[in-house]
Parts: structure tokens; C-alpha cells; sequence
């Protein structure tokens, strides 16, 4: 295995390069956003009501509500229950914008804020390019990016759900940009930014956190690599994302009496997959949504009560079937990347034989980046080997793996690109 090296400076774009990829990315933009947002109004994906799951994502549309009707940060399954930390606050906030001034669940919108997806969607092919390019290699950036931009394999959640997987997937592709300028040009005010990018990504969807430390992991080494001081400004990146952060964190403590994390309801979603004689993949008839019995007890035990309940109740399956738990963490790891997740969901586009190719071209793409170590490297191993692991022990849907799509997209269009030169360097030397 090779050693790793300092990591040298990237070559500075010309006047003409830049040019050039600034039409590019306009282009992948413009055709992004129309496939996906012409899907939307040809398919009608905008139309639907508050007592269904599409496209008003229930818990985010619903504490949205509540803020537009004066409640306050509340309410995640429709009807009053009180304050809540179910969801990170980010999202919820944004729906609530739009409520305020279109309307609660009306069609208009729901019709903005697919809209505004599908520009999220869109600009992700523009992140793609650019960490392709500064990474994998220029061609690699070029073709996951188009791919991107124009195959409906990538258009599922921007276009149906309003919910953060579109923005998920975009934070994780331009912080790790971000993190390569950090380590290229070590400036304090890209720690800064580091930091403040991490802040939006933690109130937004904060399963990508798992990710973060190696991004200042990666920068630090670098720069430490080629004797720059970078302690302080990582210092001041911490402090400024922790300053970010603290209102929501100290809201929670002082609304339910106790810390509580960005979000509230992973020992509920740990109990939808771990009961005894689980399928270990969620079973949604149990959750307050689908479930009046369950939202009664939700509403009478209060949301700290009803997720001590199952916080007990989990851990209480886990010491008396320890065997059945690691089978089904064991199968759930391979299920992450199969699809067999879509066998059990209703009104899925997908079949596993659509969904599982991207993610066996991202881990064989993955393979050759360990043992070539290009730049960033350490960014995409996190990103595969880091991230999904909290839902291996819950339970694995489809819609999880989107944050990490634009990786394994790029990894697998790199493993194609590898694959390519070495059947073609085989082939030169029996000549």
C-alpha cells in the first residue's frame, strides 16, 4: 500500500477554464432543474393533502403548521401535542416560509417547494463536477455529473417528498469541496466557513455529523503535512459551529427539562426496527402516523415519556436477543445496499435491481481509491464506510442512502474509468 503524501496545492484554474466550466455548470443546472421540475408538473407530484405521506413529508410539513398557526416548534404528527424536537429545526423552518405565504398544504406551495428541490437536485450535479474534477480526475467529474443531471435514478426524492434528502445530498458534496479548500489554502476564513457549513448541515439532517470529523481530520492533516499552522483556525471553526448550534441545543434543554440532541426520535425509529420477530426494516404500522394507538400514547405520554418508553423497551430486546439483534444489524448492513429495502415500502418507483448497481460500482470504485489514494480520499471512505452505520442497527430505507449518492455516483464512474485503463494497459502489453 502506498505511502501517503503531502498533498500539494491544486493547480489554479486559467481565465479560459474557468469560463469554460462556469457554461458548464449553467448548462448542468438548467438541464437538472427542467427534467426534474418538468417531472413534477407532468406527473402532478404536488398534489395531495395533509393525511397523506406525498409530497408533504408529515413530521416536517406538520411542525411547519404549527409555526405559521403561532404554536411554535410543535405538533409533528398534525394535531396539537405540544412542543417537539422530533426533527431538526432547519427544514421545518424553510416549509413553514412558504406555508406562511402560499398557504398550509395548498398545491402552490407544494409546487414551490418541489421546486426549490429540484433546483437543490440540480445544483448537486454542479458539486459533483467540481469534487470530481479536484479529486478523481477531471473526466470523472464531467460524465457523474451529467449522469447526474439527466438519469431519473437521481430525480426519486427531489421531485415526490418534501423532505431534506435533496439539500442532504447537496451539504455533504459541497462541504467536502469546502474541506479541500481548506486544505489547499488554509485561511482562516475557510475554517470559518467549514465550521458554519457544518452548523447548517447539523440542523438540517444531523445523521451527516457522523461524517465531520474526518473532514477536519483531513484538513488538519494536510496542512500539518506541509507544515502550515492550522490548529487555531480549526479551534475557531469548532467554536463558531458550536455557537451556531447552541440556540437549538439550549432551546430543547430548557423546553423539555433535560439535553436532548439535534433531534429527538432515534430510540423510536431504534424500536421500529428491533422488536422481537422483527424484519428489521421499520415496520411503519407502528408509528404514530399510521397508528392511532400509538399516537394516543404519544400525545398522553408526551414526547419525552413515549421515547423513554421505547428507549427502555429496545435496549430490554437487545439484552435478551442479543443473537436475534446482530442478525438482523447483520442483514440490515447488506440490506443498506441492495434494495431490499424497496420490497417492503409502498409506492416505490424502484426495484433492488435498479437500486443496488450504484452502490456496487461506488464500493468497487471505493477499493481502488484506498489503494490509490487520490485526493480526498479519506472524505469518500467516510462517506461509505462512516455514514450508514447508524442504520444498520435501526433500519435501512432507500431514501437513506441518497446523502451519499453523488459519492458513490462519482466512485463508480472512476471505477469505470480504472477498469477501462487497465483492460486497455493489459491489452498494450500482449501487443
Amino acid at each position: 500500500m502506498p505511502v501517503i503524501a503531502p498533498e500539494a496545492h491544486g493547480k489554479t484554474d486559467s481565465p479560459a477554464e474557468t469560463h469554460s466550466y462556469r457554461n458548464s455548470y449553467i448548462l448542468l443546472f438548467v438541464c437538472g432543474f427542467i427534467l426534474r421540475f418538468g417531472f413534477v408538473l407532468w406527473e402532478k407530484t404536488y398534489i395531495g393533502s395533509p393525511k397523506e405521506n406525498v409530497p408533504f413529508g408529515p413530521e416536517i410539513c406538520s411542525i411547519a403548521d404549527h409555526i405559521v398557526r403561532g404554536q411554535g416548534f410543535s405538533s409533528p404528527f398534525h394535531q396539537d401535542t405540544g412542543p417537539t424536537a422530533w426533527v431538526a429545526p432547519a427544514y421545518p423552518y424553510f416549509v413553514s416560509l412558504v406555508f406562511r405565504v402560499f398557504g398550509s398544504y395548498s398545491s402552490v406551495s407544494a409546487v414551490v417547494l418541489l421546486g426549490f428541490q429540484c433546483m437543490i437536485a440540480a445544483a448537486t450535479g454542479i458539486t459533483i463536477h467540481a469534487l470530481g474534477r479536484r479529486t478523481l480526475g477531471p473526466q470523472i467529474g464531467f460524465w457523474a455529473a451529467w449522469i447526474w443531471a439527466l438519469s431519473p435514478i437521481f430525480f426519486r426524492w427531489a421531485v415526490s417528498w418534501i423532505w431534506d434528502f435533496a439539500p442532504s445530498a447537496f451539504l455533504l458534496s459541497l462541504v467536502s469541496i469546502v474541506t479541500l479548500d481548506v486544505a489547499e489554502e488554509n485561511t482562516t476564513k475557510l475554517w470559518l466557513s467549514l465550521g458554519m457549513l457544518w452548523a447548517v448541515i447539523a440542523l438540517t439532517n444531523p445523521a451527516l455529523l457522523s461524517v465531520m470529523p474526518f473532514t477536519f481530520i483531513y484538513a488538519a492533516f494536510v496542512n500539518h503535512r506541509s507544515f502550515r499552522p492550522w490548529f487555531a483556525s480549526a479551534g475557531l471553526a469548532g467554536a463558531l459551529f458550536a455557537a451556531l448550534v447552541s440556540p437549538w441545543l439550549i432551546r430543547n434543554a430548557l423546553v423539555f427539562g433535560r439535553p436532548v440532541f439535534f433531534r429527538s426520535n432515534y430510540w423510536f425509529e431504534f424500536h421500529l426496527g428491533n422488536y422481537h420477530f422483527s424484519n428489521g426494516m421499520g415496520f411503519s404500522g407502528k408509528h404514530p402516523t399510521a397508528n392511532p394507538a400509538e399516537f394516543k400514547k404519544y400525545a398522553a405520554m408526551g414526547e419525552m415519556g413515549f421515547l423513554d418508553y421505547y428507549k427502555e423497551d429496545s435496549l430490554r430486546f437487545v439484552r435478551e436477543h442479543p443473537s436475534e439483534f446482530l442478525n438482523l444489524t447483520l442483514h440490515r448492513t447488506w440490506w443498506f445496499w441492495d434494495g431490499t429495502s424497496l420490497l417492503y415500502q409502498s409506492r416505490e418507483w424502484w426495484q433492488p435491481w435498479e437500486f443496488w448497481p450504484l452502490s456496487l460500482g461506488g464500493w468497487l470504485g471505493l477499493l481502488f481509491v484506498l489503494t490509490r489514494r487520490p485526493r480526498a480520499w479519506l472524505l469518500f471512505a467516510a462517506a461509505l464506510l462512516v455514514y450508514p452505520v447508524p442504520y444498520y442497527v435501526v433500519y435501512p430505507v432507500s431514501k437513506y442512502r441518497h446523502a451519499i449518492e453523488p459519492e458513490l455516483l462519482l466512485l463508480s464512474v472512476y471505477f469505470v474509468f480504472v477498469l477501462g485503463s487497465e483492460i486497455r494497459a493489459l491489452a498494450q502489453r500482449r501487443t
